[in-house]
């Protein structure tokens, strides 16, 4: 029975229930055939860009029909995806036209336009060189191709060494599996009248899914990864996920591959090996179009690590993911560096993404990693910006200097103070050292505000209320205080305060002028 759309307006309810469908037509990964005598194997010739019309680009355009081995390929246009819209048409073919090419074109979106099935394997097996097919909505073609066998004869075809060309759609419908947007309300043939109909919630009111595809490379493909969908959602965040989502249902031991397309990048999948090209930088000038591998690590984590585009290298989609896993693993502590559309390159911001996940995903693949030591992230070299110089103050702990952190606090000084029963026990301090005013880990014991803090305003009435009725001393017999420091700490009981004094010789230790009173409150506000 042959699946046909009903209407050209809303379409996601019929097309959400076949989600879960299987299309492909080929064990994912192996070749379309092996000869058992000689054992040589057939792979299908792809070329697909992560954007629709990626492929007219002058360096994607060129490859393709060098991989016909002709001047003047013979071309077949497949518009499923979009409908087979005239317009997408026109534009999905301007290339090949401008060369002199003959081209035929497929109509099978409708019933009442498809041909034959003698008639469609003329056009698709017998006529051509080069397979088109158009970006658009991923699930109604897959749907509409297996109900008239069209996936067949494209099988068929690629046995014969016809080349595989599209983008978007036409990308991620030659991998195992892929993710789409083709639930989204505007995915229809009248997309445009569609838009005009929908509020402004509407139009976010949906979400990508992963569908099954043909099958010939192995791996969930994600075009466009560096954009969002119009639902205003990062396809790389959704793209983890899914992959997630799908590997611990699958299991840890059957390892799932993502593998994501940049709008101006495109894949070179001959001879059942794979090259990556790229167009130079992403459309919003941060960082080089290319493609990235996607995968959970036995912490359950997802990295996504970019390829190296331009190398002209060949290499098997295992060795490219072996290769991936390795650079991982070289760095010890792996941190993604996203960089965000809205700030500069030099602003980058890490980030991490489903379940506590890494994305490695991006950035500036040629730029080189370097790591200073086992405890920190690594750093993309000439996208950071330059630190800024020591601060003139080592003691200042601000944000701004906060990088200059000395080393670990001393934690067991600090438990000797705590466990400390009497005054006189506390403020039993070998000589302070030379510049007690600096708090760092190495002279926090000496800190003279441990002896001050304590005198409160009802020390001068006679009685210190910080402390329980045993410990109470006389105001007289309390020992000098010493000079005034920056910041002074002292607890006993459940009773905690906080003091910071002026020291007109001293850089202050908050940059602003106001500076705040003795705060005296119970330890449980705190």
């Amino acid at each position: 029975m042959h699946f046909e759309l009903a209407s050209d307006f809303v379409i996601n309810d019929t097309l959400k229930p076949h989600v879960g469908d299987n299309f492909r037509v080929a064990a994912p990964g192996l070749p379309l055939h092996q000869c058992p005598d000689t054992g040589n194997a057939i792979y299908p010739k792809i070329m697909t860009t992560g954007s629709g019309n990626g492929i007219h680009e002058p360096a994607f355009f060129a490859k393709i029909v060098s991989m016909t081995g002709k001047d003047k390929p013979k071309v077949v246009y497949i518009g499923t995806p979009f409908f087979d819209r005239e317009d997408k048409f026109e534009s999905g073919t301007k290339s090949f036209r401008a060369i002199g090419c003959r081209i035929k074109r497929l109509m099978v979106a409708k019933e009442c336009t498809t041909p034959s099935p003698e008639e469609m394997r003329r056009i698709i097996v017998d006529f051509p060189d080069v397979i088109v097919v158009s970006g658009g909505n991923s699930l109604f073609a897959m749907l509409r191709w297996q109900s008239i066998g069209l996936d067949l004869l494209i099988k068929e075809a690629a046995l014969k060494g016809v080349v595989l060309c599209g983008g978007s759609a036409g990308c991620g419908c030659w991998f195992d599996t892929m993710q789409t947007d083709s639930l989204k309300p505007e995915a229809c043939k009248l997309s445009e009248r569609v838009l005009t109909e929908l509020s402004a919630e509407e139009r976010l009111n949906w979400s990508f899914v992963r569908i099954s595809c043909m099958g010939y490379l192995n791996a969930f493909c994600v075009p466009h990864i560096d954009t969002k969908g119009t639902n205003e959602v990062a396809r790389v965040d959704i793209a983890k996920k899914m992959l997630l989502d799908a590997q611990l249902e699958s299991g840890m031991e059957n390892p799932i591959i993502g593998f994501g397309v940049d709008e101006l990048a495109g894949v070179v999948y001959e001879h059942g090996k794979v090259t990556i090209m790229s167009l130079g930088k992403r459309k919003n000038g941060i960082g080089e179009a290319t493609c990235h591998i996607l995968y959970v690590d036995q912490r359950r984590e997802v990295m996504c690590i970019p390829l190296t585009p331009n190398t002209g290298e060949a290499a098997t989609l295992e060795e490219l993911i072996e290769r991936a896993m390795r650079s991982v693993e070289a760095l010890q502590s792996p941190l993604d560096l996203i960089v965000s559309e809205e700030i500069s390159i030099s602003h980058a911001v890490h980030r991490r993404g489903v379940s506590g996940a890494v994305d490695w995903g991006l950035i500036e693949a040629t730029a080189p990693v370097v790591k200073t030591t086992e405890a920190d992230a690594p750093l993309v070299a000439d996208q950071l910006p330059p630190l800024p110089p020591p601060p003139s103050h080592p003691h200042q702990r601000t944000p701004s200097n906060l990088l200059y952190s000395p080393a670990p606090l001393n934690i067991e000084r600090i438990a000797n103070d705590m466990n400390a029963t009497t005054f006189e026990e506390r403020c039993a301090t070998p000589p302070p050292p030379p510049h007690t005013h600096q708090r760092t880990p190495s002279n926090l014991q000496y800190s003279p505000a441990l002896h001050n803090i304590g005198r409160t305003s009802e020390d001068a009435h006679g009685i210190n209320s910080c402390r329980n009725d045993h410990d109470k001393v006389p105001v007289g017999e309390l020992p000098p205080p010493p000079a005034p420091s920056s910041v002074g700490l002292f607890h006993q009981g459940r009773m905690a305060a906080v003091v910071e004094q002026h020291n007109p010789n001293l850089p202050p230790l908050f940059p602003r002028g106001d500076l705040p009173a003795i705060k005296v409150c119970n330890s449980h506000s705190i």
